[in-house]
């Protein structure tokens, strides 16, 4: 009989939590549901290039180089003419493009792209700035 009680004992107050954990069980399913609705929406927005996480990622790739950065990027260091540039330029680019051997980097042809931008500004405002061709190595 002692035993037959610490058995009603037990269901009893297993009844008594049923109804507790089952509105429990409710609340973490809807919230739940709504976390993972928010997560598929940030998700979407970002890889459609909205959003504040797109508008973070826009914001890093805004930075401006710096020329000795560029200079380092092209392998440029002293003073370069266009064509320098150029071939240096179409040299890096070639070898990080896609192709059957390797997937390519898309990263490194955008960093060799600015690169290339920020030093044919420089050359062309430094011709600009001084009426003359900058001096060839």
């Amino acid at each position: 009989t002692k035993r037959g009680r610490c058995w009603i004992q037990s269901v009893l107050s297993a009844m008594a939590f049923g109804p507790f954990v089952r509105i429990v069980a409710q609340i973490t399913m809807v919230a739940g549901g709504a976390i993972g609705r928010a997560v598929v929406e940030a998700y979407k927005e970002a890889a459609a290039g909205r959003g504040a996480a797109a508008a973070a990622a826009q914001k890093v790739a805004r930075r401006r180089m710096s020329l000795d950065e560029a200079r380092k990027v092209l392998d440029a260091e002293g003073s370069v003419t266009h064509t320098q540039v150029e071939e240096r330029f179409q040299t890096l680019h070639k070898l990080n493009a896609s192709s059957e051997e390797s997937p390519g980097s898309p990263y490194l042809q955008a960093r060799i792209s600015a690169a290339h931008k920020v030093l044919l500004e420089h050359l062309g405002s430094h011709e600009s700035k001084t009426g003359a061709k900058p001096p060839e190595e």
